[in-house]
């Protein structure tokens, strides 16, 4: 899986560019045919915005979480996708 990192608005740590890739990798524990995921960290007005743009065949998923901490926002994002890759991983083998 390729990973593309970036931050809107301010500059992001290494260790928090760490964080949010080991989060994504709870991802493909679930499905492990994904070809991409691009995280976008955003900081606007005192919130942190995580956008998440997943990769996989035939699908493309995008995931949006807004809140006051940072790391907090990248879990809910996380959270949300595994449920979505589950939703599709169960759809593609109910088929």
């Amino acid at each position: 899986m390729v990973i593309e990192f970036t931050a809107r608005h301010f500059h992001a740590p290494d260790n928090l560019r760490e964080y949010a890739e080991n989060e994504v990798h709870r991802i493909r524990r679930v499905f492990d045919r994904i070809t991409q995921c691009q995280i976008i960290l955003i900081h606007e007005n005192n919130t942190y915005t995580t956008e998440l743009n997943l990769s996989m065949p035939s699908h493309k998923l995008n995931v949006k979480e807004t809140t006051d901490n940072i790391t907090k926002s990248i879990d809910k994002a996380v959270d949300k996708m595994i449920v979505r890759v589950q939703k599709i991983k169960d759809q593609m083998i109910a088929h």
